[in-house]
Parts: C-alpha cells; sequence; structure tokens
C-alpha cells in the first residue's frame, strides 16, 4: 500500500516512519509546502519520498495521489472538507487527526453517504486523542446498555525549565479560546472554558489533578453512533494549569488592546512570541542539557450504563434478566517522555502519541469493515481487537477496571 500524508510537521514525520516500518506499506508520500520547516522533522528512509506540495491546490493533490490507498491529513482540519472531495473524486480512502468543530458539528461527516456509495473509509479525528480515546469508548460502550454518560480526561504534565510546545501553538492556544460543550440529552450545550472544575484520579504518581472542560473533539461523532445521556471532556496538569492563567489573564483575547503607542491583539501577541515546535535535533539538545526533564500525556475514559444480568430461580431452574449498573474506567498510558527519548530520541511527547496512534489506525483503514465517514469508537469489534493488540505492540498501555 502506498500513502500520502499532507503535513510534514512534528506528527506527520512520525506518521510516515512508523508507517514505513510496517512490511504492508510500500512507500510513503509526504507533502508539505514549506520543505525548510518539513526537514526540521523528516528522518532519512528508504520508503519515505518528500515533496514540495501545497494542500489546497486540487490538481497537484490529485496527481500525488495515484497509486496512494490513502490521503492522511497531517497539516489541519481547514483542509478537510476540501481533502474529502479529492479524495472521492480519486476513489482514496481518508484519514485526518482533527475537526474543525465549528457550532458542534464535524464538518467531516456529511460526506458519509458518499463514501459509503464508493465503498471507501474516511476514518476522521484518528489519532491519540481524540482516536484512541474514541477507541476505548467504542470498547467500553459495547457491552453495556442504556449508556449514562462517557467522561474523557486528559492529562498534560511538563516538567522543564524553559517554555516549551509539543505541538502547534496556534492550534492549542484555538482550543483554550473556543467554547467547550457537553453533550445532553443528544444536544451539544456550550460551557464556560475552563468552567466545572473537578478533581481527578489518574494513575500515579498523578491523582488529586484539577481538570476543566476544554474544546475536544472526542466526544463529537458521539450521537451518531452511541447513545448516552451525558458527555464532556475535560483536562489537567501543568500545562492547562498555565493554559488557564493565560486565558484569565485576557492573553488569549484577539481583539486589539493599547500598549503605549501601539495596538497590539494580545492573542496574536502570544502566538509571536512564543517558540515553535522544537524540531529533532533541537529537542535533543533540551534534554541533553536537562532543560526538559520529562513530560506526560495520558487520557482516561469513564463510562457508566448498565448491563444485562442472568438470574437463575434456583427452585425451577428457569432463568430471567434483569439490568444492573455499572461503571467502566480506562486509563491509556502513552510512552513519557523520557521512555520516548529512547524510543525516538527528538520527538516530543504529544506529537510522538499523536503520530504513532494515527500510523496505527491508518495502517488497518483499507481493510476496515465499516465504510462511510466515522470516528474511531464506531470501528467494528473484530477490526477495534486488532487496533488495540497493534498499539500494545508499540507500548501504549491500556488499563481497564471496573468502578465499584
Amino acid at each position: 500500500m502506498n500513502v500520502l500524508i499532507l503535513g510534514g510537521g512534528a506528527t506527520g514525520s512520525i506518521i510516515a516512519k512508523t508507517l514505513a516500518d510496517f512490511e504492508t506499506i510500500e512507500r510513503v508520500y509526504i507533502g508539505d509546502i514549506n520543505d525548510k520547516n518539513a526537514k526540521r522533522f523528516l528522518v532519512s528512509h528508504p520508503k519515505i519520498v518528500f515533496k514540495v506540495l501545497d494542500a489546497t491546490k486540487k490538481e497537484d493533490v490529485k496527481d500525488a495521489l495515484k497509486d496512494c490507498a490513502l490521503l492522511i491529513n497531517a497539516a489541519s482540519p481547514d483542509f478537510n472538507k476540501d481533502l474529502i472531495k479529492i479524495v472521492l473524486e480519486a476513489g482514496v480512502n481518508y484519514q485526518d487527526l482533527a475537526s474543525l468543530w465549528s457550532e458542534a458539528v464535524i464538518e467531516q461527516f456529511e460526506y458519509d453517504e458518499a463514501f459509503k456509495e464508493k465503498g471507501l473509509v474516511a476514518l476522521v479525528n484518528a489519532s491519540a486523542s481524540p482516536g484512541v480515546s474514541n477507541l476505548v469508548i467504542g470498547e467500553l460502550c459495547s457491552g453495556l446498555r442504556q449508556i449514562e454518560y462517557i467522561k474523557v480526561r486528559l492529562l498534560e504534565d511538563v516538567s522543564a525549565r524553559v517554555p516549551f510546545t509539543a505541538w502547534s501553538k496556534e492550534i492549542a492556544f484555538d482550543e483554550v479560546k473556543s467554547p467547550p460543550y457537553i453533550l445532553e440529552d443528544g444536544k451539544f450545550i456550550t460551557r464556560d472554558n475552563f468552567g466545572e472544575e473537578e478533581v481527578f484520579d489518574f494513575p500515579e504518581p498523578f491523582i488529586n489533578q484539577k481538570c476543566y472542560l476544554m474544546a475536544q473533539e472526542d466526544i463529537g461523532m458521539l450521537p451518531h453512533f452511541i447513545k448516552t445521556k451525558y458527555a464532556d471532556v475535560k483536562i489537567g496538569g501543568s500545562e492547562i494549569e498555565f493554559m488557564r492563567t493565560l486565558f484569565q489573564l485576557g492573553l488569549m483575547k484577539t481583539r486589539p488592546i493599547k500598549v503605549g503607542d501601539a495596538m497590539i491583539s494580545p492573542y496574536q501577541f502570544m502566538v509571536r512570541v512564543w517558540p515553535d515546535v522544537p524540531s529533532l535535533e533541537e529537542m535533543k539538545k533540551l534534554v541533553e542539557d536537562q532543560k526538559v526533564y520529562d513530560a506526560h500525556f495520558w487520557a482516561s475514559v469513564e463510562v457508566s450504563g448498565t448491563e444485562v444480568v442472568k438470574i437463575e430461580n434456583l427452585i425451577s431452574k428457569e432463568t430471567s434478566t434483569s439490568q444492573k449498573k455499572k461503571t467502566l474506567r480506562a486509563h491509556i498510558l502513552f510512552p513519557s517522555q523520557s521512555e520516548i527519548n529512547k524510543i525516538y530520541p527528538g520527538a516530543n511527547y504529544v506529537s510522538y502519541a499523536a503520530g504513532l496512534c494515527a500510523a496505527v489506525f491508518a495502517e488497518k483503514i483499507p481493510n476496515l469493515k465499516r465504510k462511510g465517514v466515522y470516528s474511531p469508537e464506531a470501528i467494528e469489534t473484530e477490526d477495534r481487537a486488532k487496533i488495540f493488540s497493534e498499539l500494545k505492540k508499540f507500548g501504549i498501555k491500556i488499563e481497564t477496571s471496573e468502578i465499584k
């Protein structure tokens, strides 16, 4: 199988390298309009071919797709709809890592019927979170009826002596300033940024972590595939506390304010001064100089519903059924920065998790039974098991338990 990846940054490069190591992959083409930036992250591999490619140039993208079975948008969700139209014309499967999610609408889903008609798969929001978090949602819900709630809790915690950006600062800041949604009785409802604080226990040593509502697409496609009374996403950890401080100080506001004789947008100022994602060599140097000690990106999913229980009459031996409340929790432990330093020197704790998970999904996409547009919670049981098995091989730990 040949694959075209658009976006050669920190995450796209890891997708490329991980895919190239699969025996089922013959060639990985990676396209980016900025060859200088892409080369900061790309590693040499006989299967990887870099192309200068503008994602907005339809004919150029179509030409690059020749002999490819899959296109992955690792550049920006701004390109989702245009790229979807291109792959439908080309008869190629599609994957992306995020949605614009404007007005609580997952924009890719409007093409569901078109993909089904062509027998193609569009696996959207498919990396780490959203992505593996959704795969776990599907697994936990599969044995339950009447889902009461689905809760996703994310941890981003960094121990460093310098400001450190693990993924696109523009996307990160946009997530901070966008209003979060909760899902209640089938409808998305806007809530306050960093609202509804709660304390959540991730695995040791990250217990008693304050978590806040954030704009995350993990719950965006749930109404199409899983009926639940309630769902939300909250995030905690040192990175989130820092972002919360920036938000409270008004540094995420886009409207210009007067500073001396100048009018300055606080948001644009932050984007300008905040460091870019470090290249592979820059990240290695940060680690060697002990400016970045360690970092963690973990996800937890909690699902509560009812399960059917068989009851046998001890006298008549007749069986009947009843429903019992059951709550399940799964912790998804992506490799820490200290572990990644040994596995993939130069990668960071977010881009590695996102790129690795996206690649695992990508390798399976052409063979997924379900066709159409969907996110990982809708992957069928047999295919889901294969993906979990592959994730385990790459050192991603998923610990599931029942909450009594």
